[in-house]
């Protein structure tokens, strides 16, 4: 099958691949345990050591970053890469050069989007995720929110954001609106699995004395949940006020809530 015609589709990778009585064999003849060493090793050439998974994951956090927003490099770079510029861009490049972005040449690769395969990969990671890695919500719910902007309109983006929190109630790490007195906050809890019974806590918050600028800072949060569990992380290993001055830095590389 000639690789072009792998990715004509909204298919994951690997859906080519046989199911065989020792394991998925490729077009080569090749047979692979799972779908993610078939692109891993077989694909990509990488060798089959036990550092894989953390680096598939990053793959998979980039490629959805992408394909949610197309994010500015300065957002891309501070977030995802602890603002190393030049592993950044070593990043994309290498990205672009196994076909994984639509670059028509080297100057765009910095903000290309996916390309078909990329997509397709994308696909193929998300589905094949670590059970400790969460399901995203539909992009449908998410995109609702990114366009419901504060207008006239505000009715609409409450209805939006409360769709939005349903969705995700389920989550393991979860940011939330709440009121409390006079306060209108977010919090960002989490599941505590240090103690014999696993239990919520918080690990930041941030209060507001109007409800719409608390509610501009969620919808910019919510349009990025693909990032919250590594803010979690952020927030539990090295308190609030890191994760605060993260928010803080990103909103101002994005060029403000109403961008």
């Amino acid at each position: 099958m000639d690789r072009r015609d792998r990715h004509s589709g909204d298919l994951p990778w690997g859906w080519w691949l046989r199911a065989r009585d020792r394991g998925l064999e490729d077009d080569s003849g090749r047979t692979w345990r799972t779908v993610r060493e078939a692109f891993w090793v077989g694909e990509l050439g990488f060798p089959a050591i036990h550092l894989a998974g953390e680096q598939q994951e990053l793959m998979t956090r980039v490629l959805t970053a992408i394909d949610a927003r197309w994010l500015a490099g300065a957002e891309h770079r501070h977030d995802l890469f602890e603002g190393d510029m030049l592993f950044w861009r070593f990043y994309l490049c290498w990205l672009a050069s196994i076909g994984m972005l639509d670059s028509a040449d080297g100057a765009q690769t910095l903000g290309a989007p996916l390309s078909p395969e990329g997509k397709s990969v994308m696909l193929m990671m998300q589905a094949t995720r670590e059970p400790g890695w969460e399901d995203l919500p539909m992009a449908e719910v998410v995109n609702a929110v990114a366009s419901a902007k504060r207008s006239e309109a505000d009715a609409g983006r409450e209805r939006a954001l409360m769709v939005f929190e349903r969705s995700v109630v389920s989550r393991r790490h979860i940011f939330a609106r709440e009121r409390v007195g006079r306060s209108h906050l977010i919090t960002l809890t989490g599941i505590a699995t240090d103690a014999r019974m696993p239990t919520r806590r918080v690990a930041w918050s941030q209060s507001f004395a109007e409800d719409q600028h608390r509610d501009d800072l969620f919808a910019w949060i919510a349009e990025r949940i693909d990032r919250w569990d590594d803010w979690w992380d952020l927030a539990h290993r090295h308190g609030g006020e890191a994760l605060t001055q993260r928010l803080l830095m990103l909103v101002v590389q994005t060029g403000g809530l109403a961008s």
